[in-house]
């Protein structure tokens, strides 16, 4: 068994595994977090919460939460998605000239993706919403403005729960430690 593993009873600082039935209150909160980030583009009136959850997945499960990646996540979903709008509008703008300008601006981030440069804007972040913002039928239905909405309602809704749970979880510590 992994010296890491959760449920190596060697390891006196592993977490202990979850009973089924805090595993089912977890996904209950999770139902109901879920349910509320609909709720509000619902009353907005904004459809495309797709962003929202694209940046809840990458933040939440790739990168744990972990406050020292937000700015990463949030800077590199913005320009992720800008991009993708970018592949929308050059064409627009500038005819088939336009999809050549958007590919020559794609290969400079994938430069400086492998190159690690600007690693807070041009990230796997980034990438994540370039390819789910460049899928053609993403493209062919996708209202921009709305998931720019939806992105900015998910930052400060899922921001902001993590924040206010992580300050109560410290405070619910805070005395158990003394």
């Amino acid at each position: 068994m992994n010296a890491s593993s959760p449920t190596d009873q060697t390891n006196p600082e592993a977490p202990l595994p979850m009973t089924p039935a805090k595993e089912l209150g977890v996904l209950l909160g999770i139902i109901v977090v879920v349910a509320g980030f609909i709720a509000i583009n619902s009353a907005l009136d904004v459809h495309e919460f797709w962003a929202g959850f694209l940046f809840l997945l990458y933040w939440a499960g790739i990168e744990h939460v972990a406050w020292d990646k937000l700015a990463a996540c949030v800077v590199g979903s913005v320009v992720g998605l800008t991009l993708a709008w970018l592949l929308f509008a050059l064409p627009g703008w500038f005819g088939e000239a336009g999809g050549f300008i958007f590919l020559g601006l794609i290969l400079v981030v994938i430069y400086c993706q492998v190159m690690g440069w600007l690693p807070v804007a041009i990230n796997l972040t980034t990438m994540l919403f370039l390819t789910a913002g460049t899928i053609p039928a993403v493209q062919e239905g996708v209202n921009f403005g709305d998931a720019f909405i939806a992105l900015g309602l998910a930052f400060a809704y899922f921001i902001g729960l993590v924040w206010v749970g992580t300050r109560l979880m410290a405070r619910k510590a805070a005395p158990q430690a003394a």
